[in-house]
């Protein structure tokens, strides 16, 4: 007896099994799908990091505690010429506790980086000063 017909015999009794469906990565939509997916992840990622590398760029170049109640901070700010700047920076004590905070203006300058002293009035004796962030005031 031929193989075809005991196969449509078994189909007829039994009823056919269906076709196996291939793996989603063998389909073209879905595998269009999660290339797109994965290109906008990509782009997503690129974006946000090119963003946020375009502010402006601080560092710390020192700091002398003055007493029980300031601390004088030196840093540098780093950002395109005719760019104003406002800064905040911050006293910390030596449990890591914020004991004085400022606001500092950066006024637009043909100069890239700029250096900035400032004093910060603290509630208490300061550890440290830092910045904390620094960003682009106006358009």
């Amino acid at each position: 007896m031929p193989s075809d017909t005991t196969d449509d015999l078994l189909a007829a009794r039994y009823g056919r099994r269906p076709r196996p469906q291939r793996p989603w990565y063998r389909r073209p939509l879905p595998l269009a799908a999660a290339v797109v997916g994965a290109l906008l992840v990509l782009a997503y990622g690129a974006w946000v990091a090119v963003w946020h590398t375009q502010g402006p760029a601080t560092s710390v170049i020192g700091y002398d505690v003055l007493g029980e109640h300031a601390v004088e901070l030196r840093f540098s700010v780093a950002r395109e010429p005719g760019t104003a700047v406002q800064c905040t920076v911050h006293a910390l004590d030596a449990s890591s506790s914020e004991v004085g905070l400022l606001q500092v203006d950066v006024p637009a300058s043909t100069e890239r980086e700029v250096q900035r002293t400032v004093e910060i009035r603290t509630t208490s004796r300061a550890a440290t000063a830092l910045v904390e962030s620094c960003a682009q005031v106006g358009g």
